[in-house]
């Protein structure tokens, strides 16, 4: 049985060849066969040019479909491509909100023109939802929902999800309001279904499903769709006016979206960077962070330098001064990443943090000991001087705890300066263990420098 990388393999040598004999109507075929995200991999693997000319032979239903599952940079070579007028037909064909992530990605001038090209109605809703910050339940919100009246029958409620079967794809509630359009509550797909049909809507609704205000963050309504196991949330505003809802799909791309901004944030990278960005922009993005690298590297450098004279006169200190450094910084990463994931899972908040700052002591504590007390034995044995193993053993000891302790502090310092937690955090903390590294270890055989020599 071909596993999905191979038949993906496959369909790439198989496009590349009809793209090399010029064979639109054979590629049109093939992509017809295709899922839209699959044809979305295939474009993303070619050279920009070929990427615009295939995308100009898909039809604008499925040109609707691929765009969303292109990469951005695909994408943005695309929009800077194609005219306004078809761009206008494919987000006539899209959901609202896929449709306003695409318009936020245009310039000023091209979004004016593309929401001038579409149905008044629905450019009205789309200017409402780009109102919102794209970070929020209000920016991945979609428009499209089915909803009746307090007063509705089951029978009007199955009616209304037949009338829009038409414009929204996946229906999993149909949500109740009253006269002033404020929320009461949902009713279950299923449930109306196997309802009666002369029966009230309101003897089916389900009132505790929950609701989120529009502008929460989409990191919060993530954990709100994990701890409810939902499929669908309703949207409201302050009053609880009923103003869209969240699905599942939407859930699933800001879960991505968030893991991968932790991950670059980390490490000193800007979240729209791209191994195929160009070399001017990934460079550009990049060297601020490299440049602060080189600051803390710096001031570790002046920390061996103030003990200079100590390393000239016990040589072995250069051997394990690495060492020391390495595993404070290893055991500072552990930590941090802990911190930095229990933060964006809503696990740490600062109500915990003590109880977090303690359980991290003692494990720093413990391992600080256990990691101290090895490396000891290895200098004492490696090199014969039982005084080295103690220094080298203290300071082991030490800078994995205080490492430990550096990877929760620093995460909650930047929460409580109102910075993302991840921003940079790996740089901080390797330039902390490294500088306390180096003064510890060495500060440590300057004090028994005469037992040494």
């Amino acid at each position: 049985m071909k596993t999905q990388r191979e038949e993906e393999t496959k369909y790439l040598y198989q496009l590349e060849e009809l793209i090399r004999l010029n064979r639109e109507f054979d590629i049109i075929d093939l992509f017809s066969e295709l899922h839209p995200a699959d044809i979305a991999d295939l474009i993303d693997n070619l050279e920009e040019q070929e990427k615009i000319r295939l995308f100009s032979l898909l039809e604008v239903e499925k040109a609707s479909d691929v765009i969303t599952e292109l990469s951005e940079l695909s994408r943005e070579q695309i929009l800077d491509d194609i005219s306004d007028k078809k761009l206008a037909e494919i987000i006539d064909e899209m959901d609202s909100d896929d449709a306003a992530d695409v318009i936020a990605e245009l310039d000023e001038d091209q979004a004016k023109a593309v929401l001038e090209g579409i149905e008044p109605e629905e450019s009205d809703d789309l200017k409402e939802l780009l109102k919102y910050d794209e970070d929020t339940a209000g920016g991945i919100m979609q428009s499209e929902l089915v909803s009746v009246h307090s007063e509705s029958t089951i029978n009007n409620a199955l009616s209304a999800v037949v009338q829009a079967s038409e414009d929204i794809e996946n229906v999993y509630n149909i949500f109740v309001v009253d006269r002033d359009e404020k929320l009461i509550g949902a009713i279950p797909l299923q449930k109306l279904i196997t309802s009666k049909r002369n029966s009230p809507a309101m003897e089916a609704i389900d009132k505790t499903i929950p609701r989120v205000h529009v502008d929460v963050d989409q990191e919060e309504v993530a954990r709100m769709f994990e701890k409810y196991d939902l499929v669908s949330l309703p949207v409201v505003d302050n009053e609880g006016h009923l103003l869209g809802r969240i699905t599942i799909d939407d859930i699933v791309d800001v879960m991505e979206e968030e893991t991968s901004e932790d991950i670059y944030r980390i490490a000193g990278l800007d979240e729209d960077d791209s191994i195929f960005n160009e070399p001017g922009q990934s460079v550009k993005k990049r060297l601020p962070w490299l440049y602060l690298n080189l600051l803390t590297a710096l001031a570790s450098a002046l920390v061996i330098g103030f003990f200079e004279n100590t390393i000239q006169m016990v040589v072995a200190l250069a051997v394990f001064m690495p060492v020391v450094a390495g595993l404070g910084g290893n055991a500072g990463s552990q930590t941090l990443t802990l911190i930095v994931r229990g933060m964006a899972l809503g696990e740490v908040t600062f109500e915990n943090s003590k109880k977090a700052f303690y359980k991290q002591f003692t494990v720093g504590i413990t391992n600080g000991l256990a990691v101290g007390i090895v490396i000891g034995a290895i200098a004492y044995f490696w090199k014969g001087m039982p005084v080295l193993g103690l220094v080298l053993g203290l300071a082991m000891m030490i800078n994995v705890f205080v490492g430990t302790l550096i990877g929760i502090l620093i995460p909650l310092g930047l929460k409580w300066l109102k910075a993302d937690p991840a921003l940079g955090s790996h740089i901080f903390v390797t330039a902390f263990t490294d500088a306390f590294g180096f003064f510890c270890f060495l500060g440590l055989a300057t004090i028994f420098l005469k037992l040494l020599t």
